[in-house]
């Protein structure tokens, strides 16, 4: 059946009854141990009612802006950051598409999406454009799934029936690596990997201090990233 605007609004709203409520706080600090990241300023796509980054900034000294194209959330996301007591001066949400973000380049030391590459129409051109607004030095933990500070089964538990390799809907085929790496490849000056661990797949993507590249580093080969 399909989902009516006031049962999208009631998941974005991000409280102990949300039904990822325990995986959140999970995978942010996920994203902190691997990353090492906790200042600067930190970009979420996609930010739905911002939970992702609303526990990124509960535990980090992180600047934070959530972009999502439907203004509804947005104002939910805004009424959650105070809800759990994140002070608004920290926070800054704009209504945006990842296809042309309203950002200037080099905007986010990180640059983080969970759940809303599913919904891209053209992944190279979102890869494009996230790499425009990283900053040299940055990283991105884009794509969807899980924490993997969870227990597999509880992840299993989680996830929708949607989200699997031979589901043949236009949403499920960024799961697919040969898709990624084909999107991926449309960007050139990137380092990057994508990670499928069993809990989900994430695209973890830098920029080079310099665009300079070595002789024999080509497109879509993964250098430094952690």
């Amino acid at each position: 059946m399909k989902k009516t605007k006031k049962d999208l609004l009631a998941f974005y709203r991000y409280d102990h009854h949300h039904p990822f409520a325990a995986m959140y706080p999970l995978l942010a600090r996920q994203i902190v141990d691997d990353f090492d990241i906790t200042g600067g300023r930190c970009l979420d796509i996609g930010t739905g009612g911002a939970p992702l980054l609303i526990e990124l900034g509960k535990i980090t000294d992180l600047e934070l802006s959530g972009m999502d194209i439907n203004p509804d959330a947005l104002a939910l996301a805004a009424e959650n950051a105070r809800f759990h007591g994140l002070p608004g001066d920290r926070l800054t949400f704009l209504q945006g598409d990842v296809h042309a973000m309203p950002l200037p380049d080099d905007y986010a030391r990180l640059v983080v999406s969970r759940g809303s590459i599913p919904f891209w129409d053209d992944h190279a051109a979102a890869f494009r454009e996230i790499f425009r607004v990283l900053q040299p030095g940055g990283l991105t933990f884009v794509g969807g799934g899980f924490s993997r500070y969870q227990s597999l089964e509880e992840a299993n538990r989680m996830r929708p029936h949607w989200a699997r390799k031979d589901n043949p809907e236009k949403r499920a085929r960024w799961l697919h690596r040969e898709f990624l790496e084909e999107a991926l490849s449309q960007v050139p000056e990137a380092d990057w990997r994508i990670i499928e661990d069993g809990y989900g797949t994430w695209v973890v993507m830098s920029k080079p201090a310099s665009s300079a590249r070595a002789d024999g580093d080509r497109k879509g080969a993964f250098h430094a990233v952690p």
